[in-house]
């Protein structure tokens, strides 16, 4: 029984998340260690391979509620086994009120992501304003950096949509705008 008992708990490590320890430094992702690092932070996947192999659209349904995007980039290159980036990407769809003034404002006052507006979006159709966190791996990064990488993107990404849209603290208040 002991015998039995031993093996059990051998087995379960074994089959246990390969990226439970967040100090754990990693030089390239699979879409099941993207899959893992975004369960063990509490997101809900909503999707795999909507932009390619190695993406996953998500949810923060415990905090902002945004749907996002992580995609692994440069895979498979140079003999690498897996992807050597990280593309995360919260989108929100164009209405015209937003300027590039204001997209170009907020790359500047929030420098960590880059703001970007596409005309035809990322359906080829409907206008788009993203914000975009992009990792490099190459050389190595623990797993809590990736994931403190998402929360920023995460953090700023409804910042900088009420400053182009002058929502919320940003709303016009008849004296500024």
């Amino acid at each position: 029984m002991r015998r039995i008992l031993t093996s059990l708990a051998f087995m379960s490590v074994l089959a246990g998340p390969a990226l439970a320890d967040d100090s754990q430094i990693v030089k390239s992702v699979k879409l099941a260690d993207l899959q893992r690092i975004l369960v063990e932070d509490g997101y809900t996947i909503n999707s795999t391979g909507d932009d390619g192999a190695v993406s996953i659209r998500a949810t923060d349904e415990e905090n902002t509620g945004l749907i996002f995007n992580v995609i692994g980039t440069a895979c498979e290159v140079e003999g690498v086994d897996g992807c050597l980036g990280i593309n995360m990407q919260v989108r929100y769809d164009a209405d015209g009120e937003e300027t590039l003034e204001r997209i170009n404002d907020v790359n500047l006052m929030w420098a960590a992501t880059s703001c970007w507006y596409s005309e035809g979006g990322t359906d080829g159709l409907s206008p788009t304003v993203g914000f975009t966190r992009y990792v490099i791996l190459d050389g190595g990064m623990t797993i809590r950096n990736i994931k403190d990488n998402l929360l920023n993107l995460l953090a700023i990404a409804p910042q900088g949509a009420d400053y182009i849209w002058q929502t919320g603290a940003y709303a016009p208040d008849g004296d500024d705008w």
